[in-house]
């Protein structure tokens, strides 16, 4: 740890406190059963949002060169994913309306259902300066995938629909809360990292260690059979 950290008042109360809470939090994992007891889980959310706070604070003070580069290439990421899983949509439902046959399935509804979720089963990316800010990220990110909603895009077409566009990722930064930085200034930060960082309890330096992502299209058919 660099000095300035080191005779940083403010930085070592955060970190105190982060590590009381991530001792909290990992004590719930431990009990057996944890996800399927409401109380403990809830438990569990409300500590994560309580970190999530104090870890937004200790990357403004603590924001390198490396972790600016790497929310840059994370955003670039997720914006060419966002309109991977809209091209993929797209195509597939091109693919449907002219290769449907309805009169084989009459009065069948068509829905294609598309999205883009964390991969909860990624490797966590580690840094050199991992020990700066002490968290165990790869066990809170783990209680993230488990009771934060792992989306972060999703929309259903009906077949025969035209499917909705992008009006989200428009050119327009969506650098709000812990993301209005000013490292981040000349950065247009994309739709989805703005719901991972503002909707959901994902810091930043969670942020910029989550190594991938999945892209899922999911066809359903739903077909009335009236009495």
């Amino acid at each position: 740890m660099n000095k300035e950290l080191k005779d940083n008042k403010e930085w070592i109360e955060l970190k105190a406190t982060l590590r009381f809470v991530e001792e909290k939090i990992l004590g719930i994992m431990d009990v057996n059963g944890w996800m399927m007891n409401r109380e403990l889980e809830e438990q569990v959310k409300d500590l994560l949002s309580d970190r999530h706070v104090i870890m937004n604070k200790m990357f403004r003070i603590h924001v390198t060169d490396q972790e600016v580069a790497r929310f840059r290439e994370v955003n670039d990421h997720l914006l060419d994913l966002t309109q991977q899983l809209y091209d993929g949509h797209d195509v597939l439902m091109d693919f449907l309306c002219v290769n449907f046959i309805e009169s084989c399935c009459p009065g069948t509804v068509i829905q294609v259902e598309s999205r883009l979720d964390v991969d909860e089963a990624a490797e966590v990316l580690h840094f050199n300066d991992d020990g700066d800010y002490g968290s165990n990220f790869a066990q809170m990110l783990d209680a993230l995938a488990w009771t934060e909603d792992i989306e972060i895009r999703s929309f259903i077409t009906n077949l025969g629909e035209k499917p909705e566009p992008d009006n989200l990722d428009d050119g327009t930064t969506w650098a709000e809360g812990c993301l209005d930085i000013p490292q981040f200034k000349d950065i247009v930060v994309c739709y989805a990292i703005h719901d991972l960082c503002t909707h959901k309890s994902y810091s930043v330096p969670d942020l910029l260690r989550i190594q991938s992502y999945n892209i899922r299209h999911c066809l359903e058919s739903n077909r009335k059979h009236p009495a």
